[in-house]
């Protein structure tokens, strides 16, 4: 069994991104209309007197769910949440790992939870898939890329109501890519894999990037056997650039970076943060 608590969510590592170019001339920034943030000195000429930038710590709170169903066993992980009008949506690996034996124990799967706060979650009985004679249970998806299925609310005005919300899992050889019209009901777009460069055992994924008009997705791989992001986009899903490596600033430490959470900020869709693990 094992629990997901909440916290007040404040970075305790990030990547910044930006997709529009600002000049570092020592006239004053147009921004124009839409909202930055202070997340670095970017848009800071100079800071004076007891104004400072301060990165917040995570506060944990109460449980927020439990996961103490056969099915979802005692390694669950890679919960993808996101809103979705009224309701937050959860997904989340279900597996379970004996450790004398080193071994899973059952096949994993992908479960489902949802919320009208973020804060009391349920876990429906979906009657989709069978375990152990029983459909009463919340799995949402039993088949290719269970270990690592990560899903997202397409808001691309191009797609057909069939396709509004999208996944990816991780396969044999790369990135499955998985369609829904309810959230609920999944299928696979393709049976082969859309993104083959990397490793594919992290929580790797894909959204829709208003800003730009086009699909983006994060996965990992190794540089010089570390853990490291790569970066492609897309237009239709399917067809995807060549991988670019995410940089960063000059003596940044090279570390393990396993997940990535990489999205636009709510209200600011021109900035990328991105929330990874140090492995």
């Amino acid at each position: 069994m094992s629990m997901l608590f909440l916290r007040r969510f404040m970075p305790v590592f990030c990547v910044v991104g930006c997709v529009s170019f600002v000049s570092m001339a020592a006239e004053p920034v147009d921004i124009g209309s839409h909202r930055e943030l202070f997340v670095d000195d970017h848009v800071i000429e100079k800071i004076e007197g007891d104004a400072r930038l301060e990165l917040q710590r995570p506060v944990p709170q109460k449980v927020a769910l439990v996961t103490d169903k056969p099915w979802e066993g005692n390694t669950c992980a890679y919960y993808t949440v996101f809103r979705d009008g009224d309701i937050c949506r959860m997904y989340y690996r279900g597996a379970n790992y004996d450790l004398e034996k080193r071994d899973q124990t059952h096949r994993q799967v992908t479960c489902y939870a949802e919320s009208k706060d973020g804060i009391h979650w349920t876990k429906p009985n979906l009657g989709l898939f069978e375990w152990n004679g029983s459909k009463q249970n919340n799995i949402v998806w039993l088949g290719p890329g269970s270990h690592n299925f990560t899903a997202f609310r397409d808001d691309n005005p191009a797609t057909p109501a069939e396709s509004r919300y999208k996944a990816f899992g991780g396969g044999r050889g790369g990135l499955l890519p998985f369609q829904s019209p309810d959230c609920k009901h999944w299928e696979l777009i393709q049976d082969k894999p859309v993104i083959t460069h990397g490793a594919f055992d992290s929580q790797n994924l894909a959204f829709f990037d208003p800003h730009v008009g086009l699909y983006r997705a994060y996965h990992r791989t190794f540089v010089d056997g570390v853990r490291a992001i790569m970066t492609q986009t897309s237009r239709d899903y399917r067809d995807w650039s060549k991988p670019l490596l995410l940089k960063y600033a000059q003596g940044t430490p090279n570390e393990h970076l396993y997940t990535n959470t990489v999205g636009n900020y709510p209200g600011a869709d021109h900035i990328l943060l991105g929330f990874p693990t140090r492995y």
